[in-house]
């Protein structure tokens, strides 16, 4: 090998890792010199070993039905945003598999910071500390640990993070952040749906500052255990759904569902998917609070779709509603042939299943326009309470946890 291919290999994971870097500012996805400084300065490449170099700075990988799904690099700048970590803070971080996050966080922090990370995975913690320690960033506390407890030793932290989406928050969480931290953590709000929230401390809860849409759903083991079923939706598989312990819905009763009466009602709602609009997301959000079991995912396989057998917004399927007699509920669209800053419009739609499906369908349809007139451009409220606080919030909406009480209203 030359000097210059030597020279050449040097380079090519600064090339890639630009790239990336580029990429997520661009679509808005990083948006802090802070943040971008930490994504380029951080050499994923050893803090991930055994993948290849493309993959260490790719931004999607494939995931379920070759969906392509955002890599850790996505995700951490959403979380990182969220955080807002400045020099000199006291940083806890709470899962993920890799010590990329630990090492960004350690950027962010600088030389007078501290970031703890606990490790949830098993043996995983030696691992880490040595990979952070061919990067530079050994300062870190590398600890193992039980995900609820957070960790004492170090508290009051000003930021405490989780790379693991979650149904609950655990009380000693909370306890360990300081009276003007903040809290970052990816919550299934209800059904499949989640958002990353980021509080801060208001008197005797807490309350949202900044939120996003959440592109993983990672369950974390030991808070507040959250299981997800797999229910079938026709004899042959081809169409399922996920079921989470909030929706009281009989798995059995759904079975087959899809290849019963089908009705379908058109909204009129228009509706974008470009980086411009977070539209989508919002109404996925609305009508996972505002209907009685949430939205769940509906996985279709590809003859399924084209065989007609179901129509989804998507080529991976679709959210859908379960009806607690074996009815179903899910959203469809169809293009308007308008266009918004260049995407395409769509109107929202809903197809129903069943021999209630008709019914389960309008209502859905009422929510989607009702969430159009009333709540679409009015800002979001979530507000966090200890479920053994003495006084509680309310909200439009209230979902209860064993260790919490979320608050969701609009405007």
């Amino acid at each position: 090998m030359t000097a210059d291919d030597i020279s050449t290999t040097r380079r090519q994971p600064q090339r890639l890792r630009s790239a990336l870097v580029d990429q997520l500012s661009a679509q808005g996805i990083i948006r802090t010199p802070s943040v971008e400084n930490a994504l380029r300065a951080v050499p994923r490449h050893i803090l991930v070993p055994g993948v290849s170099l493309e993959e260490a700075y790719a931004r999607h990988w494939p995931g379920e039905d070759g969906v392509l799904m955002p890599t850790e690099p996505a995700i951490a700048a959403v979380l990182l945003e969220l955080t807002q970590t400045l020099p000199g803070m006291r940083v806890l971080k709470i899962g993920s598999t890799t010590a990329y996050p630990s090492a960004l966080l350690a950027h962010l922090a600088g030389e007078h910071g501290q970031v703890t990370s606990i490790n949830t995975e098993g043996d995983l913690g030696q691992a880490v500390i040595n990979q952070l320690s061919l990067t530079g960033y050994d300062s870190i506390r590398v600890l193992n640990g039980n995900a609820p407890d957070g960790c004492a030793d170090g508290a009051p932290y000003d930021r405490l993070i989780s790379f693991n989406g979650m149904w609950d928050v655990p009380p000693a969480w909370l306890r360990q952040i300081a009276p003007d931290g903040r809290l970052v953590v990816p919550l299934r709000m209800r059904g499949s749906v989640y958002r990353v929230l980021a509080f801060t401390r208001t008197n005797d809860h807490w309350e949202e500052v900044a939120s996003e849409e959440c592109a993983f759903a990672r369950r974390l083991g030991g808070i507040a255990d959250d299981p997800l079923t797999m229910v079938s939706l026709t004899t042959a598989g081809t169409v399922t759904l996920h079921l989470h312990q909030d929706q009281h819905v009989i798995p059995e009763k759904l079975l087959g569902v899809i290849d019963r009466t089908r009705s379908e009602f058109w909204t009129k709602v228009p509706i974008t998917f470009g980086n411009r609009s977070g539209d989508y997301s919002m109404l996925e959000l609305f009508l996972s609070v505002s209907m009685r079991d949430g939205l769940s995912r509906m996985d279709a396989s590809m003859s399924a779709i084209d065989t007609g057998l179901v129509a989804p917004m998507f080529p991976w399927g679709s959210m859908a509603v379960p009806g607690r007699d074996g009815d179903l509920a899910y959203l469809t669209l169809r293009p308007t042939g308008e266009t918004v800053f260049g995407d395409p419009v769509f109107e929202i739609s809903v197809i129903g299943h069943g021999l209630g499906g008709d019914a389960l369908a309008g209502h859905l349809a009422d929510q989607i326009c009702l969430w159009d007139r009333d709540y679409r451009h009015a800002p979001l409220r979530v507000a966090l309470q200890r479920a053994d606080s003495p006084q509680r919030i309310t909200g439009t909406y209230e979902l209860d946890r064993p260790n919490a009480l979320l608050a969701v209203s609009w405007g």
